[in-house]
């Protein structure tokens, strides 16, 4: 499974970089726009094609599932430890993060998946992960009824290292909107991940 999130702020040609990873295959994208209002949410889903709804995913502004008929909602580990919405009473598909291979292995199953960070040094944030990355984490893995997606610091040349080390998948972040070609570097994780036959299928 190949995740992508939005970077917090916009970029140009950003819809149309969407609009491409979606044709090349990309499983999921969170839209992290923390920044947005409601309104300018709303537009933003609407400036996207209908036929990838199913594969978007409220990084922020849960509150609009309904009404923008979005039924997979992520939760960062503040607003799961803080009870700011409860996976359980929702038909939604729900995700969340965690920073501890400690914590991912007391996750309920009602978690579809959670994104364990940073497994490296982190692109778009300058020295996050530098002394703290989880990579050798994941060999302590002992919950195996939510899917693990590395995220921090993962491009082309160790998107592997991330399943070889015992993730179900990987997030790109600053991979590709810092990339001079977000697209051909999605197409190369996706190439790099098909050829250890390590991509698993989306969970609904």
């Amino acid at each position: 499974m190949i995740i992508a999130l939005t970077a917090a702020e916009e970029f140009a040609s950003e819809l149309q970089t969407i609009h491409a990873l979606f044709e090349q295959g990309l499983d999921l994208l969170h839209l992290r726009k923390y920044h947005f209002s409601d309104e300018q949410m709303q537009r933003y889903v609407a400036s996207i094609d209908a036929t990838y709804h199913d594969r978007l995913v409220l990084h922020s502004h849960p509150q609009l599932s309904n009404a923008l008929h979005i039924n997979r909602i992520h939760l960062n580990e503040h607003h799961r430890r803080n009870g700011f919405f409860d996976p359980q009473l929702t038909n939604c598909i729900c995700s969340t993060s965690v920073h501890h291979i400690n914590q991912f292995n007391t996750l309920d199953k009602c978690w579809n998946y959670a994104f364990l960070s940073p497994l490296f040094p982190s692109i778009s944030k300058a020295g996050y992960g530098q002394h703290n990355a989880v990579l050798d984490q994941l060999q302590f893995r002992s919950n195996f009824d939510v899917h693990l997606i590395g995220l921090g610091g993962i491009k082309a040349e160790n998107c592997l290292l991330s399943t070889e080390a015992g993730a179900d998948g990987i997030a790109l972040l600053g991979a590709l909107w810092q990339a001079p070609n977000p697209i051909q570097h999605f197409i190369t994780c996706k190439q790099q991940l098909c050829s250890k036959d390590y991509s698993i299928s989306r969970r609904d």
